[in-house]
């Protein structure tokens, strides 16, 4: 299927464009690209399926998630609404379509190599434009767009608490954390995995813009993308003192620049790292209380949704929601939902982690370690966000990879014997 397989690059490459395509779909049309590539996910997914030529492959994850978006469907006809848009345009459908377009293509080295180009690129300017947005919080923000509340907490708030979104804003404003840091995780897995020591300067860069961000789940994403370096090196007590020596220069170096800007990190810490003082005072740790009221209420099958007692409990502690992903979903889909949509993530996640153990290549798996992460701070249950996307094309390259070199290994030593 050449023609479909020039399609499905010509498509990704669009999605890796996402920050400037999405500034002109939300000035043009008033919502995010993303919409758009729902709808041509929908018509690509029919036109792929019917003229496949050969057995189309379903990974075992997949059928959890189809489970899952056949739950959601249930439960909305149950309540006497109609989900029609939800069912063929929502997040889940195209996270579905997507995977399995993905895992019937076959990657080439000159597409890798040309979205590793790109991504070098997000990953460089996000920088940028990051530290540009200390200084002039204006810069390429979407507070227009995504409500006033948004642009109002720069008119309270410090430089220390402000959430930047450096160029994500006009996609989504977790996309920072699920498509940047992913993407960057990607990125560092390609190059250690090809042994390119220019992995440290795009560390280098993703750890201002995350550090910039003020998003703390980010900061811990960027800390675990770093864990790669330890597994690739397998590294020795030799090594990690030399590591952690580098670290303490780095972090000094870090430091004496931020300071030279007059960026204080003392206050950071003090007003956006750990403002509550405790834990017991965040509104992770008061969620579990609101957890326990409303759990019970509807164990099998949730509550659906936000409901307006679950919104007004969450206002009492300080929330919009019942801030833990994993909470939230058991209280909104209970155990039977949970247990297709938990499941179709842990699949997933085995499946990145064999694929990492058996090349060593991790970025993909790191990657998807970001959003599982990310659901101890945030609600997002769908992974269609494209650094995601991303991690699970090399996941298929590499997966590839491995079977042809061990197939040409195998074949090799059965003409030698």
């Amino acid at each position: 299927m050449p023609r479909l397989t020039k399609f499905t690059y010509l498509l990704l490459y669009l999605m890796l464009l996402s920050p400037i395509l999405s500034y002109y779909t939300m000035e043009r049309f008033g919502f995010p690209i993303t919409r758009i590539f729902s709808y041509l996910l929908v018509i690509y997914g029919i036109v792929f399926f019917i003229s496949a030529k050969k057995k189309i492959l379903i990974p075992k994850y997949a059928y959890f998630l189809f489970f899952f978006i056949v739950f959601l469907q249930i439960r909305i006809w149950i309540n006497g609404k109609t989900g029609i848009y939800n069912l063929f345009f929502g997040p889940h459908t195209s996270v579905l379509i997507m995977m399995l377009i993905i895992y019937n293509t076959n990657f080439t080295d000159r597409f890798i190599k040309r979205s590793i180009s790109v991504i070098k690129i997000t990953v460089i300017i996000a920088a940028i434009v990051s530290i540009i947005q200390v200084y002039y919080p204006d810069f390429l923000n979407a507070w227009s767009f995504w409500g006033a509340d948004y642009k109002a907490q720069t008119g309270t708030l410090s430089i220390y608490e402000t959430r930047r979104v450096s160029i994500f804003g006009f996609i989504d404003n977790n996309e920072l954390g699920l498509s940047y840091m992913p993407l960057l995780a990607v990125l560092i897995g390609f190059l250690l995995y090809n042994k390119n020591k220019l992995y440290k300067y795009f560390l280098f860069f993703g750890g201002i813009t995350a550090i910039l961000t003020n998003g703390r789940y980010v900061i811990v994403a960027f800390v675990i993308i770093t864990i790669q370096i330890i597994i690739y090196g397998k590294i020795k007590i030799k090594k990690v003192f030399k590591y952690t020596m580098l670290a303490i220069i780095g972090l000094f170096l870090f430091y004496q620049l931020v300071n030279y800007f007059d960026y204080n990190l003392r206050d950071w810490y003090n007003e956006r790292l750990f403002a509550e003082g405790s834990i017991s005072e965040t509104t992770r740790y008061k969620a579990i209380g609101n957890f326990l009221i409303f759990f019970p209420q509807k164990p099998l099958f949730g509550t659906g949704g936000m409901t307006d007692a679950i919104k007004e409990a969450s206002a009492n502690v300080g929330s919009s929601q019942i801030h833990v992903g994993y909470l939230s979903g058991l209280v909104y889909y209970g155990i039977v939902g949970s247990f297709f949509l938990f499941g179709f993530w842990f699949l997933l996640a085995k499946k990145l982690y064999k694929t990492a153990k058996l090349t060593n290549y991790w970025g993909s798996f790191f990657a998807f370690i970001i959003f599982l992460w990310a659901n101890f701070a945030l609600v997002t249950f769908h992974i269609f966000f494209y650094g995601i996307i991303f991690a699970l094309v090399f996941d298929k390259y590499h997966t590839d990879k491995f079977i042809i070199i061990t197939h040409s290994n195998s074949m090799e030593k059965h003409f030698k014997n």
